[in-house]
């Protein structure tokens, strides 16, 4: 992976923020957006396609609601109260404060690599067994602590080794992600992608790819099936599925060697 670190997505700007940054912020904030609308929205079964079918599982089946409420992993990654703050400012929070905290190399500073890393992590997550059968989506109540320990472990995977700086965390949430929450979240998930943490160079490319390419726009209709079409049966229902499956990136993207 260390050979695929040509990429213009690294490139920082005056402040030091990497393209790779707001661009992985975007993408989230676009599937939060989705699920939230799709969530709203009692006629439809699942969030729309906002253009993250492309790297993130962004379709759940219409029986994933009910499992949701029920599911551990779910109930964890809600927390007790959901941050405020936007993606954006948030993992800018991150990239800035962790440069004051000291590691075991010295002061840790986390580079572009790591929001790529971080994109592939979380969409292993998603679209692992454990969170399909829970049901988890990347929506507004679950993003933050997503994107969080997604972020952590591409920092420790990264080569950039934080040393006791969960608070970043908590500082950058502003307080609603608490800094002993890291330790179950970061568990929790290493457990559900089976602690696949390698990354490819041709998997790094892709995602960088997926990046630069960035959230489409949902079309008129939201692409959200409706309780009427539902109705329909089990066979239409697996027809469209068949058609979002069809959407996904190439497994390269989310497969380590």
């Amino acid at each position: 992976m260390s050979e695929a670190v040509a990429s213009p997505l690294l490139l920082e700007d005056g402040r030091g923020i990497p393209r790779s940054l707001p661009l992985l912020a975007a993408l989230v904030e676009a599937e939060a957006r989705s699920c939230a609308a799709a969530a709203a929205n009692a006629s439809e079964s699942r969030p729309a396609d906002s253009g993250l079918a492309r790297a993130f599982l962004c379709c759940c089946a219409t029986t994933t609601a009910s499992r949701s409420a029920e599911s551990n992993l779910v109930r964890s990654f809600r927390g007790g109260a959901a941050p405020k703050v936007p993606i954006r400012i948030f993992l800018e929070r991150i990239h800035l404060l962790t440069r004051s905290v000291p590691s075991a190399r010295g002061m840790v500073r986390i580079d572009g690599t790591c929001f790529v890393l971080a994109g592939i992590y979380l969409t292993r997550f998603i679209r692992s067994a454990a969170g399909r059968d829970a049901g988890i989506l990347v929506e507004p109540a679950t993003v933050h602590r997503l994107v969080a320990v997604a972020v952590l472990l591409a920092a420790k995977f990264g080569g950039h080794p934080p040393k006791k700086w969960t608070r970043v965390f908590q500082d950058s949430s502003e307080g609603a992600i608490r800094a002993e929450e890291m330790v179950g979240l970061e568990s929790s998930f290493l457990r559900a992608i089976d602690f696949r943490l390698s990354v490819d160079s041709a998997g790094f490319d892709s995602f960088c790819k997926v990046l630069e390419r960035g959230p489409r726009a949902p079309s008129a209709g939201g692409g959200c099936a409706s309780k009427k079409r539902q109705a329909d049966g089990a066979a239409g229902e697996d027809g469209e599925r068949r058609r979002v499956r069809a959407r996904l990136p190439l497994p390269a993207v989310v497969l380590s060697n």
